[in-house]
């Protein structure tokens, strides 16, 4: 009986830790929350560029990106803007990487829109980008490849 017991007691502790509630989610989930940071982008030609966010209102798994902008970090980047709706989901199953719909119109005028996945830090809230690529937003366009940069946003975690 006993034994019978500790089994049943045992698939059910498998059959909790499985389920929805466990999934991964963002914390704070409500309110909103800002960063800033750099990238490097490069499409026809390679560009420093500073990005600044504020995402809100923040849900339990997304949160859109109403305020962002890119300003110059390098001469060039003065001729890049963003793009489309940005936003920010949880990956499920991760903690340490975050889903980014993101775009930017370039230098060329050739615009690059879609998602991303960047690798996430809890203990420093910063979303860290590595040969990320944006599909082109027109046929024929160009992508646009996110070489390596950063954006901090403090207080945000995902647990």
């Amino acid at each position: 009986m006993i034994k019978t017991l500790s089994i049943a007691a045992a698939a059910l502790a498998s059959v909790a830790l499985a389920s929805p509630s466990f999934a991964q989610s963002f914390s704070p989930s409500s309110g909103s929350v800002s960063g800033s940071g750099s990238v490097v982008l490069s499409q026809t030609t390679v560009v420093t560029c500073n990005v600044s966010i504020t995402a809100s209102p923040l849900s339990a798994t997304s949160a859109p990106i109403p305020t962002r902008s890119i300003t110059p970090g390098s001469a060039l980047c003065f001729a890049v803007g963003p793009y489309g709706s940005w936003s920010a989901a949880v990956v499920p199953g991760s903690t340490t990487s975050i889903s980014l719909t993101i775009g930017a119109n370039t230098v060329a005028n050739d615009p690059c829109y879609g998602t991303v996945v960047a690798a996430w830090n809890n203990a420093t809230s910063t979303a860290t980008f590595s040969n990320n690529v944006l599909p082109p937003v027109n046929a024929g366009g160009r992508s646009c490849t996110i070489r390596s940069g950063s954006i901090r946003i403090p207080g945000l975690q995902i647990l």
